[in-house]
């Protein structure tokens, strides 16, 4: 697949029921934050579906805006619902990105409640962020992955902006990793990525093999990779929510996805550079 600037944009639909297309921005830095941003469009179905999840300095749990009932966007990648607008706005492709949200989201004081309906203190929330492509061209470049089912592209940038939440306000300047998505792809049972000054990785069950610690609630606590190149990454779970997944043929299955500092044994990645920020991803079936 040979990308150009149309494929930042939304996509014609394909014909089958399933198909659908996502952005994604998850985003990490030093002070603890972290935060995960997703537009999926089912044109089949009608509908939208957005998520936010925010984890902040200070404020315990994490905060959720998630509506699976949104009307498809009329215009470019801006959705309105009750009690909910949200925007994604291509600036220039492959270089520059900004986020806005302005929402009621609910605030849960772990990462289980989400399992139990999302009850929490209910908040307002507001995001006004940017993603910008990375200097380095072997870090900023998008990285492709296309299969029979459908099309994927990644990239690292640097995630800066405002974070509103109630009456705070909150500056993020933080590493990040956006994705676009579209097809009917085949979901990764767990997946990875860290940033640090000396270190860009996704991580994937194809070339790795994961340990994944649980809690007695069964969400992970910790995790341990072993890449195919003999090198070892070890995970902890420093925050983490939950979002339970019907499919279109009723199986059931919980996405887990977590804000982790890694410690590296790479022997090419020198100094602090072995401590690294990202996120692990688990898609747990029922």
């Amino acid at each position: 697949m040979m990308l150009t600037g149309a494929d930042e944009r939304a996509h014609t639909p394909g014909a089958s029921p399933g198909w659908h297309e996502a952005w994604q921005l998850d985003a990490a830095s030093e002070d603890g934050a972290g935060l995960s941003v997703r537009l999926a469009l089912f044109p089949a179905l009608g509908v939208a579906w957005w998520w936010t999840h925010l984890f902040l300095p200070g404020v315990d749990g994490v905060v959720v805006v998630r509506d699976h009932e949104v009307g498809l966007p009329r215009q470019g990648l801006e959705i309105r619902a009750d009690g909910l607008w949200g925007e994604l706005t291509c600036e220039v492709p492959f270089e520059h990105w900004t986020y806005g949200l302005e929402a009621f989201g609910v605030r849960l004081d772990d990462a289980a409640a989400s399992l139990h309906g999302e009850i929490g203190d209910r908040m307002p929330v507001g995001l006004d962020i940017e993603w910008e492509v990375e200097v380095e061209a072997e870090v900023g470049a998008p990285v492709e992955r296309a299969n029979d089912a459908g099309a994927r592209y990644e990239q690292f940038g640097r995630v800066h902006g405002e974070v509103l939440l109630g009456r705070s306000s909150y500056e993020l300047d933080a590493v990040g990793l956006r994705s676009h998505e579209w097809g009917a792809p085949t979901p990764d049972r767990w997946s990875a990525w860290l940033r640090a000054p000396e270190l860009a990785l996704r991580v994937r069950p194809e070339r790795a093999r994961i340990e994944t610690d649980r809690g007695v609630d069964g969400l992970p606590t910790a995790v341990r990779y072993v890449l195919d190149d003999g090198s070892e990454l070890a995970g902890e779970v420093l925050r983490l929510f939950a979002v339970p997944l019907i499919d279109e043929d009723g199986a059931r299955s919980t996405l887990c996805r977590a804000l982790c500092r890694y410690d590296t044994n790479d022997a090419s990645v020198s100094g602090a550079a072995r401590t690294a920020l990202g996120w692990s991803s688990w898609l747990d079936r029922a």
